[in-house]
């Protein structure tokens, strides 16, 4: 078992299609790394979604969200089949002020086209 490679492909997965896809509105490319179902976990409940249950581009439009800054993302286990990432970061207005700080936890499964992402709790405060 190569865990050290395996969360360095998580990783990379997430910088280079989770990290652009939602700065930049791009679901399609969010897509490419998601496994429908995908599962969200929030407020004490599971819900399945044929689509990516979160929406930046409304984001922005609700909550006047210009950029994130102060993006942090860890891979904290992986194995062959499957792997768990924490991120964290701040949701900014155009001025730099504050809007929110993001929590987040992922659950990762090893498919033939690569890492997918199969579950996704956030937490805003």
């Amino acid at each position: 078992m190569d865990t050290k490679k395996h969360m360095k492909e998580v990783h990379d997965t997430y910088m280079n299609y989770y990290v652009p896809g939602f700065s930049n509105n791009d679901m399609a490319m969010i897509d490419r790394i998601v496994k429908y179902p995908i599962a969200h976990i929030q407020n004490g409940s599971v819900s399945m979604h044929d689509r990516y249950p979160i929406d930046p581009q409304q984001l922005k439009v609700k909550k006047g969200w210009d950029h994130t800054s102060d993006w942090e993302f860890k891979v904290t286990a992986a194995n062959e089949k499957q792997a768990h990432a924490v991120a964290s970061s701040i949701r900014r207005k155009k001025d730099g002020s504050i809007i929110e700080y993001v929590d987040a936890f992922y659950a990762f499964t090893k498919t033939n086209e690569g890492w997918k992402m199969f579950a996704i709790s956030d937490v805003t405060f």
